[in-house]
């Protein structure tokens, strides 16, 4: 089926989808179509009123989307949430931090603000040692307390 995806600067496009796709997979398509990260896309099917699409493991067809049907797409930026560190004598800092931030990248700003090299930093978050990837792929969220241990030398 054929969808319309419309954008707030007045352009459409048309996607090809089956009824059976998630909405998950409509976001990947247009990421890849269209250049438009999954994270920063809200999807509001209009049938008559506006019928957000937010679960993104929900079938198109769950939502009532049929062949012609119009999606907008509004672009969102990110909020920015507050965490926590909390180093290894138990002191912790206050970090404001965006969801999609790169591990790589929050290990950068620990090593500048925190005087800990990057190579000697563990940075844990509900028991997982974040090493790469963003820092929602850690599930972390607003107010969550990421541990900061150091590495221990020798052979």
């Amino acid at each position: 089926m054929d969808l319309t995806i419309s954008l707030m600067n007045g352009s459409s496009h048309i996607l090809r989808v089956h009824p059976h796709d998630t909405v998950g997979s409509l976001k990947i398509l247009i990421q890849q179509k269209l250049r438009i990260s999954c994270e920063t896309q809200k999807l509001v099917f209009e049938n008559g009123c506006s019928t957000t699409l937010n679960n993104d493991s929900a079938t198109l067809e769950s939502y009532g989307l049929r062949s012609g049907a119009k999606v907008n797409l509004l672009v969102t930026t990110p909020a920015i949430i507050q965490v926590f560190l909390k180093n290894e004598k138990g002191v912790s800092s206050t970090y404001d931090i965006k969801p999609d931030e790169m591990v790589s990248h929050f290990r950068s700003r620990v090593e500048e603000r925190e005087r800990v090299p990057v190579s000697q930093q563990r940075l844990l978050h509900e028991s997982r040692e974040m090493n790469e990837g963003k820092l929602s792929d850690y599930n972390v969220r607003a107010n969550s307390t990421i541990f900061l241990n150091l590495r221990l030398r020798g052979g």
